[in-house]
């Protein structure tokens, strides 16, 4: 009989955690009974059902802090557990670490494994807000039988300096769009001439993603434009900075694209220019593509991109920087090739599928 895997999911969206969460449950299907916790439908729950792996809805596991629903929700996931009696519990993200792994506890779960997807405590909020996040981060921790960080940097941080292990983000081969064909789409979509020099990134519209960041520093760029794939909360405040700098002829928020990464040969350069990461998919999707890349220094991104030999790495929280590297990369285009080329052959060769398929299963087995 097949050990069963019950991943859990605050979001059913498709970002960083849930990319990583569906790598690894398709990846383990024919190995493990996959089940899969979210705290919603969306795109995530999706891709699941298409690939035949079960999914169970926990109607009050929510991104944001609520007293009652974060009550109903330990009992719901409590539940679930009762009724699917997993071997092994796989929890993806802040709060449905915490949540999840006091349900796992009380309900008995012999193995729980806790993902960090970059910790809480270390996004720019207040010092209470970070402290109650370390907390319960802490928590998490101890109630978990291991922590897998996907960089060192979070390995570092990990509260009172508890065991965890490192386990990077990886990505099988991908079928990218050609660049001519993947620049007629994202051009005539975003409405900007065939010959512009495209700064683009893929992100969700969140305060993390630094995408304020970016438009400030087109403002200092003249003659180039800004495309920014993604949807999110922080759409309105965006277009009204935009507004606000007069940059609607040069900086494009075009909406949520499907498989938004197999255009990125669209892009001449591709910027993340973040104030919180883990270990960013976006930047390794860029690398395979051979788009060179200019991103905070923040999280793990260091671990991927090694400054001035396979990208640009700037200062985080701060336009100016970001503006300066952009202007040198529109004046240097064989300095960027040559980044481009050392980038891909690192991520094809430290940051696959594979090993990290491969490291996780050993995790669940040890």
């Amino acid at each position: 009989m097949r050990s069963k895997v019950l991943f859990v999911i605050t979001k059913g969206s498709w970002g960083g955690a849930g990319r990583y969460l569906y790598d690894l449950s398709t990846a383990l299907q024919d190995e493990y009974d996959v089940v899969v916790a979210t705290g919603g439908t969306g795109l995530l729950e999706q891709k699941l059902k298409q690939r035949h792996i079960r999914t169970r809805i926990v109607p009050n596991l929510a991104r944001d802090m609520h007293a009652t629903k974060d009550v109903w929700a330990l009992y719901e996931l409590y539940k679930v557990f009762r009724t699917e009696r997993p071997d092994i519990v796989h929890l993806n993200s802040s709060k449905a670490g915490a949540i999840g792994a006091l349900a796992a506890r009380l309900a008995g779960v012999p193995r729980i494994v806790f993902t960090v997807h970059g910790w809480a405590f270390n996004e720019p909020v207040s010092r209470i807000a970070k402290a109650f996040r370390w907390v319960a981060s802490l928590v998490t921790m101890l109630l978990s039988h291991k922590t897998i960080t996907v960089s060192h940097f979070d390995m570092l941080l990990s509260p009172l300096g508890l065991h965890s292990q490192t386990i990077h983000n990886g990505i099988a081969e991908i079928a990218f769009h050609p660049r001519t064909e993947a620049r007629q789409h994202i051009l005539k979509r975003a409405g900007i001439p065939e010959d512009a020099f495209v700064f683009g990134t893929i992100a969700e519209l969140h305060t993390n993603k630094g995408i304020d960041l970016l438009i400030q520093a087109a403002y200092l760029v003249d003659d180039v434009h800004v495309v920014v794939i993604g949807e999110g909360e922080e759409r309105q405040a965006l277009e009204a900075l935009i507004a606000d700098l007069d940059l609607g002829h040069r900086v494009h928020l075009i909406g949520f694209i499907d498989e938004a990464y197999r255009y990125l040969k669209a892009f001449d350069v591709f910027v993340l220019p973040s104030r919180k990461e883990g270990l960013p998919y976006a930047i390794l999707e860029a690398g395979q593509a051979g788009v060179p890349v200019i991103a905070a220094a923040v999280g793990g991104v260091p671990e991927i991109v090694s400054d001035q030999i396979s990208g640009d790495l700037v200062h985080a929280f701060n336009d100016l920087p970001l503006a300066e590297s952009m202007k040198e990369f529109y004046t240097s285009p064989n300095t960027i090739q040559h980044y481009a080329d050392a980038l891909k052959a690192r991520v094809e060769r430290y940051f696959t599928v594979h090993d990290m398929v491969r490291k996780t299963r050993d995790v669940y087995e040890s």
